[in-house]
């Protein structure tokens, strides 16, 4: 749509606040389930656009052979009943009861951390949140699996690709931002508002520069989690030392952009 209403301003411009204005992707991804659903119909390959949409809802998750933990499932002795088991088959991902590490690709976890969740993270098994699962369903696509890790679990920047380089700043503020976009906000989960910070901050400091950057969240974030006169002084140190690494604009901006929405 060319009406920018919604969003408060044009397009390439920041608004009042800093914050550019930018697409929703849901929108694109529901443009792209209805371009191929109309040439699997129109091409004959599907006799209906009921069958072709139910082959594109079926295809989100093919080859996803997932178990829930974390007490997602509500009556464990019958879980096909469940809303989360019924939900992943509708998108065509095969359910199991049991852990099997042979064919097990997901692990979709509550709010409790479990063994199962445990036991991906050591064999390299993907460990999601449940909100993986419902933005599967919602937006048509299969999410980043990166971008969902189970409560409990760190999330890992180091395993986005590499971000282009940008000549300007502003260009650079303006793909930071929509990298953030991209990326779920779920709740107040004060790790995942890292998360989204140090996404952002790969924009603006080279693959030389950003383990020093990872490490000095990862410091920040410690010395968030046990305040005290000594580590009020080493947080200032290492503020200040983020803010020189990325820019001070910069990250000020991003910082505004990742703030979870107020109520």
């Amino acid at each position: 749509s060319s009406s920018s209403s919604s969003s408060g301003s044009s397009s390439g411009s920041g608004s009042a606040s800093g914050r550019f204005a930018m697409p929703d992707p849901t929108l694109m991804d529901v443009l792209r389930v209805l371009r191929r659903v109309h040439l699997d119909w129109s091409s004959g390959g599907e006799e209906s656009a009921d069958r072709a949409l139910d082959a594109q809802r079926k295809g989100v998750l093919d080859k996803v052979h997932l178990v829930f933990a974390g007490g997602l499932l509500e009556t464990p002795d019958h879980p096909e009943r469940c809303a989360f088991w019924r939900l992943a088959e509708s998108l065509g991902a095969q359910c199991h009861r049991k852990w099997d590490a042979t064919f097990i690709t997901h692990v979709v976890a509550g709010e409790k951390r479990s063994g199962s969740v445990e036991r991906a993270v050591k064999e390299g098994v993907h460990a999601v949140s449940k909100e993986w699962l419902l933005h599967a369903a919602q937006r048509w696509c299969k999410q980043r699996e990166e971008l969902y890790p189970a409560p409990g679990v760190l999330p890992d920047p180091s395993r986005l690709p590499p971000v282009p380089s940008l000549p300007s700043v502003e260009q650079r503020i303006k793909a930071a931002l929509m990298a953030v976009k991209l990326i779920p906000v779920v709740g107040q989960n004060g790790e995942q508002r890292d998360f989204r910070l140090r996404v952002a901050t790969r924009y603006f400091v080279g693959p030389a520069l950003w383990p020093r950057v990872n490490a000095l969240f990862d410091r920040f974030q410690a010395l968030e989690s046990n305040p005290n006169e000594t580590s009020n002084e080493e947080r200032d140190r290492v503020l200040k030392e983020l803010t020189r690494l990325v820019g001070d604009d910069a990250l000020g901006r991003i910082v505004s952009a990742t703030e979870p929405p107020t109520t």
